[in-house]
């Protein structure tokens, strides 16, 4: 019987957002008998007062290996005789880094869950250990100009993600070579609570579920609700999710665009189809990007039957048609199609359909699963 591959994840933190979600999701359908997973997590739990770290227990409870960077990157102290040597010799001071390096040297692959990661291991890596790296894009340029700023661009990287060629190609335009794999977000299907009836609110409710940040703009939902009030007036938007509105600028662009009065800030949700199920939202504004849904929200709310609506924040000429997503980059346009998706019930209905049979066929974890194993066992992956 062969031994099994080695597999090190590298992670920022186990907070619960998309990249942790992603690392989990793999993490629970790779074959465990073939592959023996660890973590390496750059910074230690409880590095945050606002999020809790969701999936560290998650990983441990399918016997996944925990690291912390604090505990592998220990400086090697020189002994007394290897710095006399020094001073009577020249010889060299051992490496006070050896720690991190012999740790990185037992993995197989290094799979560093998002593109910001690499900067903060890349110089512990040994020539050799940096042909084991796998770079998992989880951004795009934009969303963040500088994405690749820490890359050595003439080096060969290995990058997955869920772009297509030609998205890809405008996303690595700076580097020299590379190789590209695509797989893009992918889940397990669970059973879960699910919306049974549609446009029955009396005043209609929008969601809106994300991280107040910059990385994730919310300013054209903003003023789409805007525009939308004018035409009906019957309409709430609540905006679920971590981050301070007021420190962010949220709610001073809500003030400036005078709809402070029909949204709602209602903060971080444990369980967002819970949420989505449970306060009858009858339309999420989502994200997207080149045509396709930004991330988990979506997956997790087509599971609910929630119906969803898009900003497409990618470049359209490189964007994917598919009437399951309906993508919009115009204010007035993106508000008339949430005016029919509020007061159409069959439409609101047909569209969750839609979108729940969508990602049924692209993203089950269970059927794709197999792409990242060939990679991590090392094949392909410098090709």
């Amino acid at each position: 019987m062969n031994p099994k591959k080695k597999i090190l994840f590298v992670v920022s933190e186990f907070y619960q957002a998309g990249t942790q979600r992603f690392t989990y999701e793999i993490d629970r359908a790779l074959n465990k008998d073939r592959f023996e997973v660890s973590i390496l997590c750059l910074l230690p739990l409880g590095s945050s007062a606002f999020f809790k770290d969701y999936y560290y227990d998650k990983h441990q409870e399918i016997g996944t290996k925990v690291y912390f960077m604090e505990e592998v990157n220990t400086l090697r102290i020189p002994t007394f005789l290897e710095r006399v040597k020094r001073k009577l010799f020249a010889t060299p001071l051992p490496n006070e880094r050896e720690a991190i390096q012999f740790f990185f040297d037992q993995f197989e692959t290094i799979a560093v869950m998002g593109e910001y990661n690499y900067k903060e291991i890349e110089r512990f890596l040994s020539p050799a250990n940096k042909l084991k790296i796998v770079i998992h894009i989880q951004n795009s340029l934009y969303q963040k100009s500088d994405l690749y700023a820490a890359y050595t661009k003439n080096e060969h990287f290995h990058f997955v993600s869920g772009f297509y060629p030609d998205q890809i190609a405008f996303e690595l335009h700076e580097f020299e070579r590379y190789t590209h794999t695509y797989f893009t977000l992918n889940l397990l299907f669970e059973p879960l609570q699910s919306k049974v009836s549609y446009c029955t609110n009396q005043v209609a409710k929008i969601g809106i579920f994300t991280r107040l940040t910059h990385t994730k703009p919310i300013t054209p939902f903003l003023e789409s609700f805007a525009a939308l009030l004018k035409i009906n007036e019957q309409c709430e938007l609540h905006i679920f999710g971590a981050g301070d509105p007021e420190k962010e600028g949220v709610i001073a662009e809500v003030r400036a665009l005078q709809i402070a009065h029909a949204v709602f800030f209602r903060g971080h949700q444990t369980s967002i189809t819970e949420t989505a199920v449970n306060e009858n939202i009858d339309l999420a504004l989502i994200h997207g990007y080149h045509g396709l849904p930004g991330g988990w929200v979506s997956f997790d709310l087509s599971r609910a039957g929630i119906p969803q609506l898009f900003w497409d924040f990618g470049h359209t000429e490189s964007s994917v048609a598919n009437e399951a997503f309906p993508m919009y980059q115009d204010v007035n346009q993106l508000a008339n199609a949430c005016n029919n998706a509020l007061t159409n019930p069959d439409y609101a209905q047909k569209l969750a359909q839609q979108q729940l049979l969508e990602i049924r066929k692209e993203h089950d974890i269970e059927k794709n699963i197999s792409i990242l194993e060939e990679i991590y066992s090392g094949n392909k992956r410098h090709v």
